[in-house]
């Protein structure tokens, strides 16, 4: 039998291929994607329309169990930007810091969230404007997670979707809960209190097979959400291939709706 000779050069390289082999296969595993996004807007039965064209970028990192997404867009006198960095904790992706900045018409509103799941608290900040009036709400509160209870924001929630980790309940729905401002029974959308807490609410999905498309869609109720969402007219989203939404419908009270274009797989 022969045998090549390993030369200096290679005996000297050795070490360091072997060092570096399980690196690249770690950094192979780190999926970054970058996908176009758009939304349009349409107020008062069409009376003001707006349309938003930006970017989703998502950064998973398997190997350290994190992810870093954020989605941002600007139109004429519309503009959105959503950040979301979590964890994986206990077998799902979990939220570390969720902040999101609205501006529509020059009226504004930001959120800025932390999770801190060792002490099982959330710090909820908020502060936004009616569009009518302008009229403020601001929202300074922590909460306590209770021992047990599924906590996401809306990119987790989606991570964990798609990435299969997020286990249906017995009539197969998905519940979770999400941290948001108390929202007063019958809240108009100028209508303002004087001290405004912060709340966990359940965020459910009810997922089905649309007859025509077949593709996966989901209904969810966002009257605990805004005071501009219709009671008896859920929002409804549509799951592609991937298991992430490739659009989001959400019809609004006073002639106005939602149309959401997401691009993930």
């Amino acid at each position: 039998m022969s045998r090549k000779a390993i030369d200096r050069r290679q005996f000297l390289t050795l070490p360091l291929a072997l060092f570096l082999a399980p690196l690249a296969r770690a950094q192979a595993a780190v999926e970054a994607h970058r996908a176009p996004y758009g939304v349009d807007v349409s107020l008062l039965y069409g009376a003001l329309t707006y349309r938003v064209e930006g970017t989703l970028t998502e950064t998973i990192d398997r190997p350290r169990g994190r992810y870093d997404v954020a989605i941002a867009g600007e139109g004429d006198g519309i503009a959105n930007r959503i950040e979301s960095v979590g964890i994986l904790r206990q077998g799902r992706w979990a939220p570390l810091r969720s902040r999101s900045f609205f501006s529509v018409k020059g009226r504004e509103s930001r959120s800025d969230i932390t999770y801190d799941h060792a002490r099982r608290s959330i710090e909820y900040h908020f502060k936004g404007e009616t569009f009518f009036f302008r009229r403020l709400r601001v929202v300074d509160d922590v909460l306590p997670i209770p021992e047990g209870l599924l906590v996401d924001d809306s990119i987790s929630a989606t991570l964990n979707y798609g990435d299969q980790r997020w286990a249906p309940q017995a009539d197969g729905s998905f519940v979770t809960h999400v941290v948001r401002r108390k929202v007063a029974r019958n809240e108009g959308p100028d209508d303002v209190q004087k001290h405004y807490r912060a709340e966990l609410v359940p965020f459910t999905l009810k997922v089905a097979v649309d007859a025509e498309t077949r593709k996966p869609i989901a209904q969810i109720d966002l009257t605990r959400f805004s005071s501009w969402a219709k009671q008896d007219q859920p929002a409804l989203i549509t799951f592609g291939p991937d298991r992430r939404p490739e659009h989001l419908s959400l019809p609004m009270i006073l002639g106005t709706s939602v149309q959401i274009r997401l691009k993930t797989g």
